[in-house]
C-alpha cells in the first residue's frame, strides 16, 4: 500500500482547493446580482477576518508571528487579494467572458515561466506539454462564450491580474519556508479586510452600511457572503497555500484549471447552461493536462 506522503497531500489539496474556486463564480453572479461589487467584498472580508480570529482564539489553529519578517506575507497580502481582485474586476466589466478565460489560461504557463526564472523550479518538457494541452481545453470552452466588446482598459487589467497571481504564488512558495500556510493566509486576508475596508467606506461614505444592510436582507447575498468568506477565502486559500508549500509552483498552480471544469459543470447542472461535445472535449484535455504535469516529474 502506497504512502500518503506531503505531494499528495499537496495535490489532494490542490485539487478541493480548486473545486471550491469553481464554484465561486457562480455564488459571486448570484451576490452581484444585489450589490455592487466592493460591498461583496467587504462583507466577503470582513466575514473571513471574523472566522480566521475565532479559529485563533478557540484554538483551532494556531499563529506565532513573533520574530518573523512581516515584511513579505504583508506584500503577498497587497498582491492577493487586494490588487488582483480590483484588477480582475475591473476587467471582467470590460471584456467578455469568453476573452477572460483566453486570458486565464496564460496564468499557469507565465507561473511555471516565473518559476523557472525566479527560483529554478524548470518543469521538463513533458510538462510542459501537459501544460499547453491543458491550456488548448480552457481555450476551447472560452471559444464557446457569449459575444460582447472587449476594451483595452479591461484587456489590460485582466493580464495585469493574471500575472500579480502569477507572481503570489511565487511568494507564497518563498514565504512558505518560514510561515505556515494558516499563518499566510491570516496575515493575507487580514490585510485584505483592512484594504477593502477602508476603500469601500471612502468609496461611499455615509452609504456603505445602508448598502450593506440592505444586500444582508436577501438570503442568496448571505449565502454567497458564507461560501466565498469562510469556503472559498478561508478554506480553498489555506489549501491553495498549502499546495504551494509542497508542490513546485507548475504543478500547483495548474490545478487553476479544475476550476474551469467544475465552473462549466456547474453553469450546466445548476444554471441549465448548454454542455457540448466540445465541452466535453475540452474537459479531457483540460484533465489530461493536469495529469500530465504531476504524473512527469
Amino acid at each position: 500500500m502506497s504512502r500518503f506522503t506531503d505531494e499528495h497531500k499537496g495535490m489532494f489539496a490542490a485539487t478541493v482547493a480548486y473545486i471550491i474556486f469553481g464554484f465561486s463564480y457562480l455564488f459571486s453572479k448570484m451576490a452581484l446580482e444585489i450589490t455592487e461589487p466592493l460591498i461583496l467584498l467587504l462583507a466577503r472580508f470582513s466575514t473571513t477576518f471574523l472566522v480566521l480570529n475565532l479559529l485563533v482564539l478557540t484554538g483551532i489553529c494556531k499563529i506565532r508571528l513573533q520574530d518573523k519578517k512581516l515584511l513579505y506575507p504583508v506584500f503577498v497580502g497587497i498582491l492577493q487579494p487586494c490588487l488582483y481582485f480590483i484588477f480582475e474586476n475591473y476587467g471582467l466589466s470590460y471584456t467578455t467572458t469568453s476573452f477572460t478565460g483566453m486570458i486565464s489560461a496564460i496564468s499557469p504557463i507565465l507561473t511555471a515561466i516565473l518559476g523557472a526564472l525566479l527560483l529554478k523550479e524548470v518543469p521538463n518538457w513533458k510538462q510542459w506539454l501537459s501544460i499547453v494541452i491543458s491550456i488548448c481545453g480552457v481555450l476551447m470552452v472560452s471559444l464557446g462564450g457569449s459575444g460582447g466588446k472587449n476594451t483595452v482598459i479591461g484587456c489590460f487589467c485582466l493580464i495585469l491580474a493574471y500575472f500579480i497571481g502569477s507572481f503570489y504564488s511565487l511568494m507564497i512558495r518563498r514565504c512558505s519556508e518560514t510561515f505556515t500556510p494558516f499563518e499566510l493566509t491570516y496575515v493575507m486576508f487580514t490585510v485584505g479586510f483592512v484594504f477593502f475596508a477602508v476603500l469601500t467606506f471612502s468609496t461611499y461614505r455615509g452609504e456603505t452600511l445602508p448598502m450593506l444592510t440592505a444586500a444582508l436582507t436577501e438570503w442568496k447575498f448571505i449565502l454567497s457572503v458564507l461560501y466565498l468568506g469562510i469556503g472559498a477565502s478561508v478554506g480553498a486559500y489555506f489549501l491553495a497555500n498549502y499546495s504551494i508549500a509542497r508542490l513546485p509552483v507548475a504543478r500547483a498552480t495548474i490545478f487553476n484549471n479544475l476550476s474551469t471544469v467544475v465552473s462549466v459543470t456547474a453553469g450546466v447542472v445548476l444554471m441549465g447552461d448548454p454542455f457540448t461535445w466540445v465541452s466535453a472535449a475540452a474537459f479531457v484535455l483540460i484533465m489530461c493536462g493536469i495529469v500530465g504535469v504531476n504524473k512527469f516529474k
